[in-house]
């Protein structure tokens, strides 16, 4: 019985940790590959999709333009996406990844304040959502499609 008591109160524990993980909102600065600082409550109204990817990573690659493509189709909708780098190694890459993609929003790295702030982040590519006042809403692990994304997309942004 008692078992079964230190159980249920870990358990609450964790949930209340989780939640709060989740449901705090998230801010952080970075600057982009080009040297525009921004602050993440810089889009505050609008859903922020994070993605954070590698150099070294092939599908982070193809997802990329998977995300430029969701731009094109749903930044006058409320969507805004960023992406940034987490090697550092890679960030003499970083211009030539960004005009070989034709990416059109924001792309940087990943500084010490966004890893903590994804403290659940592991692989590459992750891509967060946010809502319009920072909280987490969907985590993405691993390479997703455009009609992937779409699919949950739909359900907070009318973008296709």
């Amino acid at each position: 019985m008692r078992v079964v008591s230190l159980l249920l109160v870990a358990t609450i524990a964790l949930m209340l940790w989780l939640s709060v993980l989740w449901a705090s909102p998230i801010n952080f600065s970075f600057q982009t590959y080009d040297g525009k600082r921004y602050n993440l409550s810089d889009f505050r109204g609008r859903y922020v999709l994070v993605n954070l990817f590698s150099s070294y990573c092939p599908p982070c690659m193809v997802e990329l333009k998977v995300l430029e493509r969701l731009n094109k189709t749903c930044s006058d909708r409320g969507l805004q996406i960023i992406s940034l780098m987490i090697d550092r190694e890679g960030a003499v890459l970083l211009p030539r990844i960004v005009r070989s993609r034709g990416l059109t929003y924001p792309v940087g790295l990943a500084t010490q304040e966004v890893l903590r702030n994804f403290s659940d982040f592991s692989i590459t590519p992750t891509t967060y959502l946010l809502d319009p006042n920072g909280n987490r809403i969907e985590k993405f692990v691993g390479y997703k499609s455009y009609d992937e994304f779409i699919r949950t997309l739909t359900r907070f942004v009318k973008c296709n």
